[in-house]
C-alpha cells in the first residue's frame, strides 16, 4: 500500500475546487427524489449481485422491457454491455439532478476487476407514478481508486 504526503493546502485548494464545481453543476435532487433514485437504482444493483433477474429486470422501464422482451436477453445484454454494474464490488451516489419527467443520477461504483466506473443513469416516472430506469451510460472513471 503507498500513502502519499500531500501539503495541506493543496487538499484545502483541491476540496475547494470540488466544491465549486459541485456547487455549479445545476439544481441537487430533492431530497424525497434522491431517494428515490438511490432506492431504485441501488434495488436493481443488488439484484444483480444476489443473482435476482426478475426482480433486477422489474426496474427497467416498459421502453427497455418492450425492447428486450425477456429477462434472459435483458440479463444477457447487461452481463455483456454492463459487466460493470452487473459485477459491482460496490458503488455510491454522486449528483442527481431532475429533467422534466425524467431523474438523472451519477453513481460511483467499482467493477469486479476493481477499475472505478462512472454510471449516468436516467430514471422515467411512471403513469402509476413509480420511477424505472430508462438508460444508462457508462465510461470509466478519470481517477482510480488506490
Amino acid at each position: 500500500m503507498r500513502f502519499f504526503t500531500i501539503p495541506l493546502v493543496a487538499v484545502l485548494t483541491l476540496g475547494s475546487l470540488i466544491m465549486d464545481a459541485w456547487a455549479q453543476s445545476g439544481p441537487k435532487l430533492p431530497p424525497e427524489l434522491q431517494k428515490t433514485a438511490e432506492t431504485v437504482i441501488g434495488g436493481q444493483i443488488s439484484a444483480f449481485r444476489a443473482g435476482d433477474h426478475e426482480q433486477a429486470y422489474s426496474y427497467a422501464a416498459p421502453s427497455i422491457r418492450q425492447i428486450f422482451g425477456s429477462t434472459d436477453r435483458f440479463i444477457g445484454m447487461v452481463k455483456k454491455g454492463y459487466g460493470p454494474i452487473y459485477g459491482a464490488r460496490n458503488w455510491s451516489f454522486g449528483r442527481g439532478e431532475a429533467r422534466g419527467d425524467a431523474l438523472v443520477q451519477e453513481v460511483l461504483l467499482v467493477g469486479p476487476q476493481g477499475r472505478d466506473w462512472v454510471a449516468l443513469y436516467t430514471l422515467r416516472k411512471q403513469a402509476d407514478g413509480s420511477w424505472r430506469i430508462a438508460g444508462v451510460q457508462m465510461k470509466p472513471a478519470e481517477l482510480q481508486s488506490t
